[in-house]
């Protein structure tokens, strides 16, 4: 089963978030504005995290179409996270195309990402569900700071696992945290319920970064659509570099290193290739690639025992299964 798969009951919904996006992306009468909202739009995406809050209402009965529009708001958070990212990390593909900023240059890119993140507060505040405008607020917040954590970490082999769990932690769990969450409040659920899904998209969201860490090192660029080891390149340890450190830090501190410096001098994300092969063969030594694994694994699992048993709901128990599937397809792409 592949994700699109699991997005078929709500294909009609995501087609309705579709619109949203260009509502919220084309909220102006600005020309530059409306180029860069129409790139933007073409690059499409996977659309999990509005997927999963679509899926989440559907699970709990939401009556209402309100998730088509907090599935919009939180998408385009992310979507101006990645533009800001791309500046950052001097970043000059995305999604298999040139990044914004590889094309339109910083200043813009910056702007635009601005000027997304407002009208996604915007479109949040308009329904004037006042639980939904804080969870949106508390998971944009938790977005920067780890942005913060994680840039004041670059170039530094000191970084333990602790503070990268943290990084992950604000970056990534608390947004889809924040998404499933999202189709409780909706749908009004308990607190119970409303933490249980909170719970599994928190987990859901550790697997998912696990997972991308341990594809910069084994996966391919076409398939990430960006450059394979371009985390490492941008001087940011993720936990395959961390726990070799742990292990071996006489080995892979002076090649890491040395690819700091070769990509730095260069100024360029693809890293020297003799490098990078030794450093992989450093790693399947030490087995930190399948402890990276194993440990996304554990958040898959961990996700899937935290969903809630949802009475009175007639799809609940059809729904169920599809977000039990969504961790396990997530984990095939790592093999």
């Amino acid at each position: 089963m592949e994700l699109n798969d699991i997005f078929s009951p709500i294909a009609s919904k995501l087609e309705a978030v579709e619109a949203e996006l260009q509502k919220i992306a084309h909220n102006s009468q600005v020309p530059i504005a409306s180029r860069l909202a129409e790139y933007l739009q073409a690059g499409g995406g996977k659309r999990l995290r509005p997927a999963l809050v679509l899926l989440s209402a559907k699970y709990c009965g939401c009556s209402s179409n309100e998730d088509i529009r907090y599935a919009a708001v939180f998408e385009m958070v992310h979507t101006a996270t990645l533009i800001h990212d791309d500046v950052i990390d001097h970043s000059s593909t995305r999604r298999g195309r040139p990044s914004m900023n590889a094309k339109w240059g910083n200043t813009l890119s910056v702007l635009f990402g601005d000027f997304l993140s407002i009208h996604s507060m915007r479109h949040a505040l308009a329904s004037r569900n006042w639980q939904m405008a804080e969870l949106f607020a508390d998971v944009a917040a938790s977005m920067i700071e780890g942005e913060l954590i994680q840039n004041e970490c670059l170039y530094n082999l000191d970084v333990g696992r602790k503070t990268h769990f943290d990084i992950i932690e604000r970056k990534t769990a608390h947004l889809f945290s924040a998404c499933t969450k999202a189709g409780a409040i909706l749908a009004k659920r308990d607190e119970e319920t409303s933490q249980a899904l909170a719970k599994y998209g928190f987990e859901l969201g550790k697997a998912f970064q696990l997972i991308d860490d341990l594809l910069d090192y084994i996966s391919t660029a076409s398939h990430l659509g960006k450059p394979v080891f371009s985390d490492l390149s941008e001087g940011k340890l993720t936990l395959p570099a961390i726990s070799l450190m742990e292990k071996a830090p006489g080995d892979a501190a002076p090649l890491i290193e040395k690819i700091w410096a070769t990509c730095q001098a260069m100024g360029q994300v693809a890293s020297p290739e003799d490098e990078i092969k030794h450093l992989l063969k450093l790693m399947e030594q030490h087995g930190v690639l399948d402890e990276t694994r194993e440990l996304a694994k554990c958040a898959s699992r961990a996700a899937i025992d935290a969903l809630p048993d949802i009475e009175g709901v007639e799809e609940a128990k059809a729904v169920a299964a599809l977000l039990k599937e969504i961790p396990e397809i997530l984990l095939v792409r790592t093999y």
